[in-house]
């Protein structure tokens, strides 16, 4: 969804009032738990006493922009938001009703879509993994923790070069954090490609999707692309370790923390025969880097300790 959500969407002619309500709590919660999204939602809207404009405008300063006709067939069950497109306009809506986190996002289906292939088999992903037709020059991945010290969202910024002609794809895989909900997760393409197939990888819950080049590469190629994932972990994070299929030429890594709760400790970590462990500080901005040339080892990141920070990781 990102800011722009549902553009496109017609304003109701005439707005439709949802009068404050000291309405039953009981039918919230039971709402809120046995569903269905539509009567969840409606009861919330009931309870919080604002009408689809207020509740519009409300969502708007929040930063997610929904149509008011959107939201009235929201509540009513005539639509139910499209994911994961819509896990940010969801995740607002649970802020602004003053809900639980992943109370509304709970009741919705896992993505899923006529082109997506759910439960591939491990293997063949693991294969597909190491995107075999391409070689990873440079990855940088911007992860931003928001204060209640839960990762939001992972930027990527990628480089490859072609291996073999007619290379036009990406296969990223996406693992959930702290008590998030992988499936919901939301990408967005940036720069360079498009979302293709969506797999669900078992045993552990990650999600595999292709990104689809604008272009088809020969050989010696480069090309450079970007992706971002938001995310919907409501647990503290113990920072960002990647996995890599395959080596990489370089790889900075940046964790951008609310500059109001910082860290304890920060360490740079790679995961190889041995274990390498150093430590590293963050700047007055809140962002803490590490940098790795070149990548070799299965594993390679910063993992952050919490507590009372006294000026430095």
């Amino acid at each position: 969804m990102g800011g722009a959500a549902l553009a496109g969407e017609s304003q109701l002619s005439s707005p439709e009032e949802i009068p404050p309500s000291g309405g039953s709590h009981t039918a919230l919660s039971d709402a809120l738990r046995d569903g269905p999204f539509h009567q969840a939602l409606h009861q919330a809207i009931l309870a919080k006493g604002l009408s689809l404009a207020r509740l519009r405008a409300q969502l708007d300063t929040a930063g997610a922009h929904i149509g008011q006709s959107t939201l009235s067939y929201w509540q009513r069950g005539l639509r139910r938001p499209e994911m994961p497109r819509a896990t940010e306009a969801v995740l607002a809506l649970e802020q602004v009703l003053d809900l639980p986190v992943q109370s509304l996002l709970s009741l919705l289906e896992p993505i899923s879509d006529g082109s997506a292939r759910q439960n591939g088999a491990v293997e063949e992903i693991e294969q597909d993994l190491r995107n075999s037709g391409l070689r990873l020059r440079a990855l940088h991945e911007v992860v931003t923790v928001n204060a209640a010290r839960s990762r939001r969202s992972v930027l990527n910024r990628i480089v490859v070069e072609a291996l073999e002609h007619g290379a036009d794809r990406y296969l990223a895989l996406h693992q959930a954090d702290e008590r998030g909900r992988v499936e919901h997760s939301a990408v967005h393409t940036a720069e360079g490609c498009r979302a293709g197939r969506v797999r669900k990888r078992a045993p552990d819950g990650s999600v595999a999707f292709e990104l689809l080049f604008d272009r088809k590469l020969a050989v010696g190629d480069t090309h450079v692309f970007s992706y971002s994932v938001v995310d919907t972990a409501s647990g503290q994070t113990g920072g960002h370790v990647r996995r890599f299929a395959a080596p990489v030429g370089n790889y900075l890594l940046q964790l951008r923390f609310h500059r109001g709760v910082l860290p304890a400790r920060c360490f740079r970590e790679v995961h190889g025969p041995d274990v390498e462990v150093s430590e590293l500080h963050y700047g007055l901005d809140g962002v803490v880097s590490a940098y790795f040339e070149p990548v070799e080892a299965e594993r390679a990141g910063i993992t952050v300790l919490w507590g009372q920070a006294s000026g430095g990781c």
